[in-house]
């Protein structure tokens, strides 16, 4: 399968104007599982979920997850805080699993304000030890958990920027259901060589969106085109199996990058004109 652009699900579009608009341009989506990203537009209700399996079924795109970020804490001190944040990540997985998603991208444990370098790496082997627990449930649930690279801002550790935390991590889970999720944003936001970036083992997926590298801004593709360009041919050639999501808020400004990105891809050979699409109704 060729290296695809992909849509990151809005929160303030109906479901179903949402997929009239991607549907017609990307081949794999990424919903959010995060509560701060639920809305009365999409939340995950079993409806929902049905209607998405109907949706995929007939328009043949693929789905990724975003796990759950700001109401868990894998390395908490506190083994009730980390067991209800093990819970939530665990139902993740298992409606991942339920909709055909072979992808969760999730973030690392964050610094703490006030949290000492001997608290920070005991919070690490916390986090080791949950990952280890998810991973028995990925495997029973055939999904992969995918860690993302973070940028330069103070409630995460430097080691999530350039890599060396997930080297630790890569090499306690050798297997394949774990990897990495390169978000392009973040480290052009922290000054991290994406080239550097590029030469770590099983990266599998990765974010796009651009800022004003100094803020994690989430903003469109709109300028230095020539540069994404050839990010786009390089990755293309590299990972041809991958996907790389417009992390971006506005549909519009998604599909105004997917066209400024989408001319430096090859076309599938069964590329076909945009048509009138018959969107089955989202029960209540």
């Amino acid at each position: 399968m060729a290296f695809r652009l992909g849509s990151r699900m809005v929160r303030n579009v109906p479901l179903a104007d949402y997929l009239r608009e991607t549907v017609q341009c990307f081949p794999i989506i990424e919903l959010q599982s995060d509560p701060k990203f639920f809305s009365a537009n999409f939340a995950f209700t079993a409806n929902e979920r049905s209607a998405l399996r109907i949706y995929q079924d007939r328009f043949h795109f693929q789905l990724t997850m975003h796990g759950p970020f700001s109401n868990i804490n894998l390395g908490a001190l506190n083994i009730e805080e980390r067991q209800v944040g093990m819970r939530i990540f665990e139902n993740t997985i298992h409606i991942s699993a339920g909709l055909g998603i072979e992808l969760i991208t999730f973030h690392p444990i964050s610094f703490l304000p006030g949290m000492t370098t001997e608290q920070y790496r005991e919070a690490c082997l916390l986090e080791e030890d949950s990952i280890s627990h998810l991973l028995k449930e990925a495997r029973k649930s055939g999904v992969t958990l995918l860690i993302e690279n973070m940028p330069a801002l103070a409630e995460y550790h430097p080691s999530t920027r350039d890599g060396s935390r997930f080297q630790e991590l890569l090499w306690l889970f050798p297997d394949t259901e774990f990897g990495l999720t390169l978000d392009i944003g973040h480290a052009l936001q922290a000054g991290i060589s994406i080239e550097a970036l590029l030469k770590m083992e099983r990266v599998r997926h990765f974010h796009f969106h651009d800022n004003d590298r100094t803020s994690d801004l989430h903003q469109p593709i709109m300028k230095d085109l020539d540069w994404w360009g050839k990010l786009v041919k390089n990755l293309a050639k590299k990972f041809p199996d991958a996907a790389a999501i417009l992390e971006i808020d506005g549909l519009k400004d998604q599909l105004d990058s997917y066209k400024n990105l989408s001319k430096f891809l090859s076309k599938p050979a069964n590329a076909s004109k945009k048509r009138a699409l018959m969107i089955p109704p989202i029960l209540p």
